[in-house]
């Protein structure tokens, strides 16, 4: 069953674990989850309070 998820974040969590650094995704759009692959880049341009929907193809804003 699908689900729909709202993130409020629109870029990575930065965890220092000792003298690693590692990039936690808060997006929900990394391929490498939970680590960040840059993917939040996409989100930059989103207008707050709007919904949108991202897939294989790309962003769909969502008409509510």
């Amino acid at each position: 069953m699908a689900r729909l998820a709202v993130f409020t974040e629109n870029g990575p969590y930065k965890l220092e674990v000792g003298e690693e650094t590692y990039y936690i995704c808060m997006c929900g759009l990394s391929n490498k989850k939970p680590f960040c692959d840059g993917s939040h880049k996409k989100t930059k341009d989103e207008e707050k309070g709007k919904l949108y929907i991202y897939d294989q193809n790309g962003r769909v804003e969502v008409q509510i």
